[in-house]
């Protein structure tokens, strides 16, 4: 599962992440046991047209850390984008 020390570090490179995002919010790690997996989402919380999809990012694991470790690289690649 991981220590504390480990899961602080993951969420402190997601914040990192997040924080070069502005109107980007994160949610909780949660377990999915139909899949036997974690997953946290990251999504664009700007104000968006009436009918307008908001855009999401999830990162799956099988352990949150895992999880979180997946959703910073996912938003450190987006950035790198340019979207």
């Amino acid at each position: 599962m991981g220590t504390d020390d480990e899961r602080e570090r993951a969420w402190g490179t997601v914040h990192d992440a997040i924080a070069q995002m502005p109107g980007w919010a994160v949610g909780p790690c949660t377990y999915h046991a139909e899949v036997a997996s974690w997953h946290v989402t990251a999504i664009d919380l700007r104000p968006r047209g009436r009918y307008a999809k908001r855009e999401a990012i999830t990162g799956i694991g099988a352990t949150e850390i895992a999880a979180l470790d997946a959703l910073a690289a996912l938003l450190e690649a987006r950035q790198l984008s340019g979207r």
